[in-house]
């Protein structure tokens, strides 16, 4: 939760949406891992992800720190996934240019939904809920519009180079 009162889980599913909404409009098959405001576990998710035997894995999140000051946006794949790094990487470039945030890179990372998926894993973290200007950015609809076609069109473009 933020400082603003915005919650995490209903960012996460605005830009997911969206992001799904321009992928399936340009053809790509997507399958959400949930669709309304309900809790699914991590387990879940890998799942459905797996048995849908999936091309990528992308999971949306934004970053909370104990300090206010820490900003910007990062993206983390599992660390012996080269796929992963490749994915991760896609979806950083142009996420970091349409949401003019600070660059905090592209990193590796245990994470559970990283870990346990077959294919391709990238985890998003947009920006820092916890700091309240990025918080504000988080909640306004125009930045989620922004960065989920950057999400979009990494995701593509990794699709494009991976087949």
């Amino acid at each position: 939760m933020g400082r603003l009162g915005t919650r995490e889980a209903d960012i996460n599913l605005a830009v997911a949406a969206r992001a799904a909404a321009v992928l399936r409009g340009e053809g790509v098959d997507v399958i959400l891992t949930r669709t309304k405001d309900a809790s699914v576990s991590l387990r879940t998710r890998v799942s459905r992800a797996n048995n849908a035997d999936a091309a990528a894995f992308v999971s949306v999140h934004c970053n909370s720190a104990e300090s206010e000051a820490a900003h910007g946006t990062e993206v983390y794949h599992y660390p012996r996934s080269e796929a992963g790094q490749k994915l991760a990487s896609a979806i950083h470039r142009p996420l970091v240019r349409a949401t003019g945030l600070a660059d905090r890179g592209v990193k590796s990372a245990g994470f559970y939904v990283l870990r346990h998926t077959r294919m391709p894993a990238a985890l998003i973290e947009l920006a820092f809920i916890s700091n309240q200007n990025e918080e504000a950015l988080l909640k306004d609809e125009g930045f989620q519009s922004k960065a989920a076609r950057a999400i979009t069109e990494g995701i593509t473009r990794y699709l494009a180079n991976s087949t």
